[in-house]
């Protein structure tokens, strides 16, 4: 078991000093509930930064009440409840989220790479006992590592601002972190190389042209969507009280929130159809001249205040929808 907790603990398994308080009851119980913990800092971090938060919330309050420091620490920390429990709960949300992402992301990888198995095979008359071990092997091991890396590794993005805490004037910025970016420019190289090796496929040159021609022609279309949905990564959303302006790599644009007539993300076959790092969402709004028109809003979880900007944007389609 404990070989099992450090795994799903890394990259990082050890405690983020960072989260210490100074109080040394406090800090020894973060230290404490941090052991009981899964996932890598940054997602141990969410938890432990919601208890910081109530504990010294709580400390502060007895001390206001007449408390003193030590007892104020005590008490605090014995109101958040014991960190077996705390662990408990978040082991089993970060379990439910793994074999969520495993059957989401194994099961469409197994039955894609089972077709190409059987456009590849041809009449090579392979049993079909052949087929369902590979369709397993498939399912297992490809969702089993994307359900680790999604679960246990990388944790929503943390609000960098409050829209109840902006001042007049100040702007929400919705970005993503540095190392999303060099993601993005790593698995955009990747889909180039699988996109033009899978091109030289249907041409009948190189490897690649042992596959199927409709194998190699959908590598080419998902290697092209992945390479035109990399750049989300380096987008920017600024929104103000009157307008949000969609920074991409290629172009600025800005909208006023008074033209918006809806905002709902893509769903049914328009969103199988796209390719895109993360959820996109569709704008409408009306233009100069009172027609109606639509651009495109990606959000992912790794973009910092993301939730923030879709329930702004979606309480001023609600006020406007009431008036």
């Amino acid at each position: 078991m404990m070989l099992l907790r450090t795994l799903v603990r890394l990259p990082s398994p050890g405690f983020d000093e960072n989260q210490f308080t100074g109080d040394a009851k406090v800090d020894a119980f973060l230290r404490s509930l941090d052991a009981e913990l899964v996932g890598s800092k940054t997602v141990r971090n969410l938890t432990l930064e919601e208890a910081k938060d109530h504990i010294l919330s709580a400390k502060q309050a007895l001390i206001a009440a007449g408390e003193s420091d030590e007892v104020a620490s005590e008490q605090a920390v014995a109101s958040f409840g014991p960190e077996a429990e705390h662990g408990a709960s978040q082991r089993q949300e970060r379990s439910a989220t793994f074999y969520k992402m495993m059957l989401s992301m194994g099961l469409p990888f197994a039955i894609m790479m089972s077709l190409f198995n059987l456009l590849n095979s041809g009449e090579s008359g392979l049993p079909w006992w052949f087929h369902l071990v590979t369709f397993l092997l498939y399912f297992v091991f490809f969702g089993a590592g994307m359900g680790y890396i999604f679960t246990f590794c990388f944790a929503q993005a943390k609000p960098t601002q409050s829209c109840s805490t902006l001042q007049q004037g100040e702007v929400l910025e919705v970005f993503s972190p540095r190392l999303s970016k060099v993601m993005a420019v790593g698995l955009a190289v990747i889909m180039l190389v699988l996109g033009a090796l899978s091109a030289l496929g249907v041409l009948g040159i190189g490897f690649m042209a042992y596959n199927h021609l409709l194998v190699n022609i959908f590598l080419v279309y998902i290697a092209i969507g992945m390479v035109i949905a990399s750049p989300v990564a380096f987008n920017r959303y600024l929104l103000d009280g009157q307008s949000l302006t969609i920074k991409t790599p290629f172009r600025s644009r800005q909208l006023e929130l008074a033209q918006f007539v809806a905002v709902q993300p893509v769903t049914g076959w328009r969103r199988w159809l796209r390719i895109d790092l993360g959820q996109p969402h569709q704008l409408r709004f009306r233009c100069g001249q009172g027609k109606e028109s639509i651009t495109y809003l990606v959000i992912n979880g790794e973009m910092h205040n993301s939730d923030q900007l879709l329930a702004v944007l979606n309480s001023k389609m609600s006020a406007q929808a009431a008036v």
